[in-house]
């Protein structure tokens, strides 16, 4: 779950550079998805909250994501 977090902050401090956009968030969200099946992994009952709460690296990265490719479409000019 560290690891998502940390490349998705990643992004946000080199986004400037394009390629992270494209590489990073989709492997903070592999990582923030790791993490919540590791931690509910079937065997034991979890409330909402907690999956939730758990879910939270990977709703961030998939929000940096969208982010990033919104001010590439509609900032960036070449």
């Amino acid at each position: 779950m560290l690891k998502s977090l940390a490349l998705t902050a990643l992004t946000v401090l080199t986004a400037w550079l394009l390629i992270p956009v494209f590489i990073l968030p989709p492997l903070a969200f592999y990582y923030g998805y790791q993490g919540y099946r590791r931690r509910h992994d079937g065997r034991t009952r979890t409330s909402i909250g907690t999956k939730l709460l758990s879910s939270i690296p990977m709703l961030l990265a998939a929000a940096v994501f969208c982010f990033g490719i919104f001010l590439i479409t509609t900032q960036y000019r070449a």
